[in-house]
């Protein structure tokens, strides 16, 4: 896989061209982490240092930078940009249009703003990984996200947690939040949603 890139009349921003239909129709306009919780790819590339929007159109993927040179970001896009093509994961996340898996479309949202927050150790958003376990949200407002980390003891269990309540307590509608850390059931790898299987390169039978 080639991707080329192209300057625009912003030296901000640069259009990476991967060769391939990178959405069906329209343009999309990302400008934080939190708006690119609808988009894997989009989510990864927000990640890097320096990133501070994504553009999404039909070929295109329009990147703008914060105060980092391009000869900087650059490798780390296209390593991104081709793994997310390579893998075959969806540029897109299917919108939530109703309850999913026993849940309100309120506790749906809370969930979506959980992917924000990424494992620090392995680089991926806790909800894909499989470490949100239950999220309800009572008429009052009040939320409670059950989760686990990868280990107990893991190091970074306060930040995660810390995160999770702030991105939960982001959502219109929630008035309180309560993180609840359980290890029972312990996690696994083959809790991951399919799409960070893929991009662990996992195995159908549940290898790394």
């Amino acid at each position: 896989m080639f991707i080329q890139t192209e300057a625009t009349p912003d030296p901000a921003k640069l259009a990476f061209l991967p060769g391939r239909e990178v959405l069906a129709e329209g343009r999309i306009d990302l400008e934080s982490r939190e708006q690119a919780a609808m988009s894997p790819l989009a989510e990864r590339l927000f990640a890097i240092p320096g990133v501070a929007g994504v553009s999404l159109a039909k070929d295109s993927i329009i990147v703008t930078r914060s105060d980092r040179e391009w000869q900087h970001l650059k490798p780390a896009i296209l390593g991104i940009i081709m793994d997310h093509f390579m893998s075959g994961a969806p540029v897109l996340r299917e919108p939530l249009a109703g309850p999913a898996n026993g849940e309100t479309i309120a506790a749906g949202r809370v969930r979506e703003a959980l992917r924000q927050i990424i494992d620090p150790e392995l680089g991926y958003n806790i909800v894909d990984l499989g470490l949100i376990y239950d999220v309800t949200v009572g008429e009052d407002g009040a939320t409670t996200v059950t989760m686990t980390t990868t280990t107990p003891g893991c190091p970074a269990t306060n930040y995660l947690r810390t995160g999770a309540g702030e991105a939960a307590g982001s959502v219109e509608g929630v008035e309180s939040v309560e993180v609840m850390l359980t290890y029972e059931p312990r996690w696994t790898p083959e809790m991951m949603t399919p799409e960070a299987r893929r991009h662990f390169g996992m195995d159908d039978g549940g290898g790394w």
